[in-house]
């Protein structure tokens, strides 16, 4: 099979399995993201995240990852299924992309899928990667033309904006190279720069995860700082606000014809008191294999008491004082604190 051929075939593949985009950059290494994501570093931008900070140069050379590259395959699957209205007043936030099956599943089998086509079709290795290994996916998706990086960090696409998830292959066998890197259509605008609660965009592509409500959600581990708390404002898992301003979104977001995350109205907006009410038994068995089990059983409990001290009333008190005399000495925590912010307001 030709090189062209080949290429073509890859990508009517991706098509079949369920990508709704793909582009190809010929692999080399990345020396404009690899100096971003140093200077990141430098500056503890990545809070606790430790991992980020491990090999980074890795992630910017797809040779450190898988010797003989030569062709990195960028994939995007669209998970907009249209405008939803806010949750009702009382329930907590959980972000579009976490309201149904984890992604890194549902986006991990297709991408093995694909990669043991494109093996056995031209002989060569392959690897997949969504978001867990070392590989800078959005940098990755911008250089093979995918869209590019916005001012909020997120990879934008002129067709179907920017909620979308993205996942890599890379491969030793050599495939035609889209046109790229993608222009940058932000322009001038500033909408998610300005609409940040927490200001966690200090500069056009740049997020401080120190201040980002969806690092205080999901990957912190503990107690989350006093200062923090009123900015995850009724977030309980995640934060859209960043996508729901951009023009983009406004004008060219498509809901996708078919939903491989099997999204769940109960995710729409969770009851900050029943999830602080769950054991962890019936925590596992309702969240399993979504991705807020990612947050883990004491998190999620954690943020529905920063949710209720935010946004709470007298009807949360039961709970939360059950919550306040209970084991779990973070959540006793968070509670107590909740507790007193909704006394106050009383």
């Amino acid at each position: 099979m030709t090189r062209s051929a080949l290429t073509g075939a890859l990508k009517a593949r991706a098509a079949e399995l369920g990508f709704h985009k793909v582009a190809i950059a010929k692999a080399a290494p990345l020396a404009r993201d690899r100096a971003a994501l140093a200077s990141w570093l430098q500056r503890d931008r990545h809070a606790s995240m430790a991992w980020m900070a491990r090999d980074p140069a890795k992630r910017s050379d797809p040779e450190a990852m898988l010797p003989g590259c030569q062709s990195v395959v960028a994939l995007a699957i669209n998970y907009w299924r249209g405008d939803d209205p806010a949750p009702p007043a009382g329930r907590a936030r959980v972000a579009r992309y976490a309201r149904g099956r984890d992604y890194h599943k549902v986006l991990g089998r297709k991408l093995k899928d694909l990669a043991a086509w494109l093996t056995e079709a031209s002989g060569e290795e392959s690897r997949t990667f969504v978001d867990t290994g070392p590989v800078l996916e959005r940098a990755w998706a911008e250089r093979a033309g995918l869209g590019w990086i916005g001012k909020n960090a997120n990879l934008l696409t002129r067709d179907i904006g920017s909620w979308t998830l993205l996942g890599e292959v890379l491969t030793r066998a050599a495939l035609d190279p889209d046109d790229g890197p993608h222009e940058d259509f932000c322009g001038t605008c500033t909408a998610c720069l300005t609409a940040c609660p927490t200001h966690a965009i200090e500069s056009p592509g740049v997020v401080d995860s120190n201040a980002c409500i969806s690092y205080w959600t999901i990957e912190h581990r503990g107690s989350v700082p006093e200062a923090r708390r009123e900015g995850n404002g009724d977030w309980i898992f995640g934060c859209d606000v960043c996508q729901d301003v951009c023009p983009w979104n406004k004008s060219f977001a498509k809901a996708a014809e078919n939903d491989p995350f099997e999204s769940r109205a109960d995710l729409q907006g969770l009851d900050p008191i029943d999830v602080l009410g769950l054991d962890e038994r019936t925590f596992r068995a309702r969240y399993s294999g979504t991705s807020l089990m990612r947050a883990r059983w004491d998190g999620m409990r954690r943020n529905a008491c920063i949710v209720l001290g935010n946004q709470g009333g007298p009807e949360a008190l039961p709970a939360l004082r059950r919550a306040a005399a209970g084991d779990d000495a973070m959540v006793r925590e968070h509670a107590v604190w909740a507790i007193a912010r909704i006394e106050g307001r009383l």
